[in-house]
């Protein structure tokens, strides 16, 4: 496979994320960077397996291997849109940190033989019909994308033969619509929400994952497979809270409908209040436990969605220094930070204070004054934040950029700090935001040291393991 290409984004675009209305040229390259640090981890997960598990990659992983290959060649984009795949990164990652840091043998097998799987649905979506076995750790059939099939009595595998599951008794075509049950074998697709959007705005359409086994990465308990009447009450909420988000505010729409690409049903907490999240290895995935209230929804897709941009930004250069260990106190947590988490969490909290801004001016009375006082609740947080973070030495140049035009953000919301001067008259020249040999990504935020060491990078940076950012009704980093 080539080494992927460099990426750059200009000094407005850089301000547009900041400021939390990202252009689609910003957005864009954070996708581009997406596929790009994913493909570096493939490549090095190739690598590792190859030299460390030799058993493996003879019997299964040069096959994947090189079918990974042929679709690249043959149809990139059907191949990009499977490694995209949210919990393609959550994979990826526990196959890095297996093969590095000495666990167990069977546990690095058991995330090595989905590589077959991923294979194998790249390679369909690019209209190929390989041949070739796939394992099924735990008796579980991984086709990201295009669903999973659960086997019965502990069947280790399932032959693919073009697009047919050979399963001894039941051969589902890959694609058919719908779950099928037969001979205790279990095909579930993915289902799929969507909206049109009201007045010509955005549409919205995102995959319900209920079944992916790599979806345990956001922190809070998942929920089961959704029922017929569950999904439906999903498609209900979601529709009516994207209505909430193009009415109040319409200039998010499009990016929150570019971020937002899969939503993870969660339990609800113990206590019955609402949970999300977004972890950054999964980028694209918001997971939620359910809302009957609109409003609140929406909130946390406008808030979760600025997670996942700031998250893809950090993979591509550091805002701070990785190697630093200071802890800063923020009004949303009860626990100190590190630096970079204090960063994500006043960005997604900046995120909202138009969204309440407006929604106070759009209702009356009580209602009003409710969220008037949530407004100020998470203003007054932001401006805590920032005051903290605006003259912190872990900042690097890039990162204090963030910080200032967050501020100016802020002050245009209503809360302003007076200390910090406007950057609208002095922005730096464009910003190379990554690139295989440039050192941004010799500290890449959200890849482990072992992840460096096998693809070729230095190691000393602070890696992350599955970081997972989570909040209760939000409040996160």
């Amino acid at each position: 496979m080539t080494a992927p290409a460099t990426l750059r984004m200009t000094a407005d675009d850089f301000a547009g994320l900041a400021g939390c209305h990202p252009s689609p040229a910003a957005l864009r390259v954070l996708r581009d960077g997406q596929v790009s640090r994913r493909l570096l981890m493939l490549m090095s997960v190739a690598e590792a397996a190859r030299s460390s598990t030799p058993e493996f990659w003879e019997a299964r992983g040069a096959a994947a291997w090189e079918l990974c290959n042929r679709v690249r060649r043959a149809d990139v984009r059907a191949f990009e849109d499977v490694l995209l795949h949210p919990h393609v990164g959550v994979w990826l990652g526990r196959c890095l940190r297996a093969l590095n840091d000495a666990c167990p043998a069977a546990m690095a097998g058991a995330h090595l033989d989905r590589l077959p799987g991923l294979a194998a649905a790249a390679a369909l979506r690019a209209g190929l019909r390989p041949h070739l076995t796939l394992p099924a750790p735990g008796s579980l059939v991984w086709l990201p994308t295009l669903g999973v099939v659960r086997l019965s009595g502990g069947v280790a595998e399932a032959c693919l033969r073009g697009d047919v599951l050979d399963l001894g008794g039941r051969s589902p075509a890959i694609g058919e619509r719908g779950e099928q049950t037969a001979h205790d074998v279990t095909w579930r697709v993915p289902r799929r929400i969507t909206v049109s959007g009201p007045g010509g705005a955005p549409p919205l359409s995102v995959v319900l994952e209920d079944t992916d086994p790599y979806r345990d990465a956001h922190g809070h308990p998942v929920s089961p497979a959704q029922t017929p009447g569950e999904v439906h009450a999903w498609q209900t909420s979601v529709t009516s809270a994207w209505n909430v988000i193009t009415r109040l505010v319409p200039e998010r729409a499009a990016a929150c409908a570019w971020l937002w690409t899969a939503l993870v049903p969660l339990r609800p907490h113990w206590t019955g209040r609402d949970v999300s999240s977004s972890a950054r290895e999964a980028y694209g995935a918001i997971a939620a436990s359910f809302a009957a209230d609109p409003v609140r929804l929406a909130e946390t897709v406008v808030h979760e969605s600025a997670h996942i941009a700031f998250g893809a930004l950090a993979d591509l250069t550091d805002l701070a220094d990785p190697g630093d260990r200071t802890l800063l106190r923020v009004g949303w947590r009860k626990d100190a930070r590190p630096v970079g988490s204090a960063l994500t969490g006043t960005h997604a909290h900046l995120a909202v204070l138009e969204f309440w801004r407006r929604r106070g001016q759009e209702l009356s009375g009580a209602q009003a004054r409710a969220a008037r006082a949530r407004l100020h609740h998470y203003g007054a947080q932001v401006v805590d934040a920032l005051r903290k973070l605006q003259a912190h030495p872990a900042l690097t140049p890039m990162g204090a950029h963030f910080v200032s035009v967050m501020a100016d953000e802020s002050a245009r919301c209503g809360f302003s700090l007076r200390t910090l001067p406007s950057v609208r008259s002095n922005r730096p020249s464009p910003h190379r935001v990554a690139s295989r040999e440039t050192p941004n990504l010799t500290r890449r935020r959200g890849v482990s040291s072992s992840e460096q060491a096998v693809a070729g990078f230095p190691v000393g940076s602070a890696g992350c393991r599955e970081k997972t950012v989570d909040e209760t009704t939000p409040g996160a980093g």
